[in-house]
């Protein structure tokens, strides 16, 4: 868990360094915890009973889709960033209810950075693991979390505006619905401010 911890801090930028972190919580007692809980919201329970899975994601096809909607925002932020879905979806296949919950995380990591307005950048991925610790008991947002203060401290930056992440980030988490057990990717073509009053998040940026 250090070692993951310690190369976060040294890629803070890099997805592989908060693959490695997550890699280090992976099978623990914690993980364990986060499973349980996850698995007793209605919206995952149902998906794993329906053996649900959405369908392979066509950015091209999503930026088409009426502006403001859900599907042409989230392909707009993947292309900036030079993202492509196959670099988020996790090619193992699914042989449990544990399996199924890793990969919906990793789908809906950047549809979630979306709906809840937390940017891409260093503060806005704090603000969003505060997000993901509220709304799935996640240790690997503990360690983000941690690490990201650390980070800022280790370089002499201010701390206000990933305090104030982290504080939004919390608050939503609480308040909303849990975002990751609803078909996101059959309602790509949604407005984005029609999910966010359905899903209990402030129509305004984090």
């Amino acid at each position: 868990m250090l070692k993951g911890l310690g190369q976060f801090l040294q890629h803070p930028d890099d997805l592989q360094s908060v693959y490695a972190v997550a890699a280090s919580v992976q099978g623990s007692p914690l993980a364990a915890q986060m499973m349980r809980n996850m698995l007793s919201e209605p919206g995952i329970a149902a998906m794993i009973q329906e053996q649900w899975r959405p369908a392979a994601i066509d950015l091209d096809a999503l930026e088409q889709l009426p502006a403001g909607s859900l599907g042409q925002c989230y392909a707009s932020q993947l292309k900036a960033q030079g993202i492509t879905p196959q670099t988020l979806i996790d090619p193992a296949p699914i042989t449990s209810d544990q399996d199924f919950i890793v990969h919906r995380l990793k789908e809906t990591h950047d549809i979630v950075h979306v709906l809840t307005g937390f940017g891409v950048d260093g503060v806005g991925e704090i603000g969003l693991q505060a997000f993901n610790l509220a709304q799935n008991r996640s240790p690997l947002a503990v360690l983000l979390i941690f690490g990201g203060m650390l980070k800022t401290l280790q370089d002499d930056e201010p701390l206000e505006a990933l305090l104030h992440a982290i504080s939004r980030g919390f608050e939503m988490g609480l308040k909303a619905e849990c975002v990751v057990g609803r078909k996101l990717e059959d309602g790509w073509q949604r407005p984005l401010s029609e999910w966010r009053a359905e899903l209990k998040l402030p129509q305004s940026q984090a």
